[in-house]
């Protein structure tokens, strides 16, 4: 099998990349912005100027000789929901644009599956758990636009393609990554710098590591269509604080709780986008706990 990561110095792509470099029979094949000293990489950045994204694209994609064993996993996001409110023409080539041109360049050519993250900011968060079938109602640009490019990918009725709607992750962090809300609880309660934490938004943190073992399954099952990807402990970002203060055992007066409404956001945040993941449960996986995982990192 040969998996080609788009986007692979991102927090998924890189967790992709260590997961599957290690399995046998496994050629992996990293699409991005910068060189690594590790493997060979095929340069490619999207970019914003419309008119030049489709022959970039295409020459990608001819630069890859795909095949029957090839599996494309798309990482490439513009996430960050305050930038996508104010820069909209940016967020829409980055989030739609870039990934339907893909598959219109993919789609005559031989491959086993392309693989596209989306998110939970599709739904409105107001009527959690969200299954597979559970109405999408997104409050914020970015969700809009996730909405709209996993709509247009399901359309095609392609058993090639999976669309995995994953929650927030967490995770080892590596070199030049933001952190992600576990590694940024940790790293200030361990320097004895006081956090403030909302109380009111929540949903169930998924582990890196758990996304990629999915992926592996979809592959090993032949999955197609959607699928919600998630763990299975409900936090709100106090919560998640309180209970690394209890496994660390570090002084739970660093911590403050405090409403969204405090802070100053552009875009709006759904309140509860927790995920009922009972099919990535039937297919095997079975997310760990957060105490799982920080003993083991």
């Amino acid at each position: 099998m040969r998996i080609i990561i788009l986007g692979y110095t991102s927090f998924v792509g890189r967790a992709i990349s260590d997961y599957f470099k290690s399995i046998k029979g496994v050629e992996l094949l990293h699409i991005g912005r910068e060189d690594s000293n590790f493997h060979k990489v095929v340069k490619f950045e999207v970019t914003n100027d419309i008119k030049l994204l489709d022959a970039a694209v295409s020459n990608l994609i001819d630069s890859l000789n795909l095949n029957d064993k090839s599996v494309i996993i798309n990482c490439i996001s513009m996430g960050d929901l305050d930038k996508c409110e104010v820069s909209q023409e940016e967020c829409e080539i980055q989030n739609h644009h870039f990934v339907k041109i893909l598959y219109n360049h993919l789609k005559n050519n031989n491959f086993k599956k392309l693989i596209h993250l989306s998110s939970n900011a599709v739904y409105d968060g107001d009527n959690p758990p969200y299954n597979e079938l559970s109405k999408c109602m997104p409050i914020n640009f970015y969700g809009e636009v996730k909405l709209k490019i996993d709509k247009f990918l399901l359309s095609q009725g392609d058993a090639r393609v999976v669309v995995a709607r994953a929650v927030t992750m967490y995770g080892k962090v590596p070199h030049n990554n933001k952190p992600n809300p576990v590694s940024m609880i940790i790293s200030n309660l361990r320097s004895g710098r006081k956090i403030r934490l909302t109380n009111d938004v929540a949903v169930n943190l998924l582990y890196v590591e758990d996304l990629v073992q999915t992926i592996e399954k979809i592959l090993e099952v032949d999955f197609s269509g959607l699928i919600n990807i998630s763990g299975n402990k409900i936090y709100s970002r106090y919560d998640l604080g309180m209970e690394i203060v209890k496994l660390l055992n570090i002084k739970e007066n660093l911590i403050e709780p405090i409403t969204s409404a405090e802070f100053n956001d552009v875009a709006n945040r759904p309140l509860n986008t927790s995920f009922d993941n009972t099919l990535m449960r039937g297919m095997g996986v079975h997310p760990r706990s957060l105490k799982q995982v920080i003993k083991s990192l």
